[in-house]
């Protein structure tokens, strides 16, 4: 399975956010949605940063309440690893260990055609094996 594959299932929306804005609507824009990333887009729909969930975890302790008042800009990541749709799960798998990364933007050349999550890629990887998850018990029946 490739990473096409997993954007075909999930579908290719990618929430973005522009880089002034403020750091307190991009964390709201991540909780309503339910996601731990955005990609951060310049005026052109090029990519100039990535803001997760541990981006803004990492700087609260520097900024305190004045966090809600910064731009995105000023927390996000800018040096954004991508990858190709045609990339397989090994390969993203192998890149998202290696750097540290939960979430990888997938590119074709300059363009922004997807995002995925260490999420989707166990996900789809779970379901690729026989019987997945056929004896799974969860801690919430009463």
């Amino acid at each position: 399975m490739d990473v096409k594959s997993i954007l075909d299932m999930k579908g290719d929306t990618v929430l973005t956010v522009p880089p002034d804005l403020a750091v307190i609507d991009a964390a709201a824009i991540l909780r309503d949605n339910y996601i731990g990333a955005v990609v951060v887009v310049g005026p052109d729909g090029g990519i100039v940063g990535i803001l997760s969930e541990r981006d803004v975890a990492v700087a609260l302790p520097e900024h305190g309440v004045n966090i809600v008042g910064i731009a995105v800009r000023e927390i996000m990541t800018e040096d954004v690893i991508t990858c190709a749709a045609d990339a397989t799960l090994q390969q993203v798998l192998d890149i998202m260990t290696t750097n540290g990364i939960r979430h990888l933007p997938i590119v074709d050349g300059d363009r922004l055609v997807g995002l995925i999550s260490i999420r989707d890629v166990v996900n789809n990887w779970l379901g690729a094996l026989p019987d997945a998850g056929a004896d799974v018990r969860r801690n919430d029946a009463a």
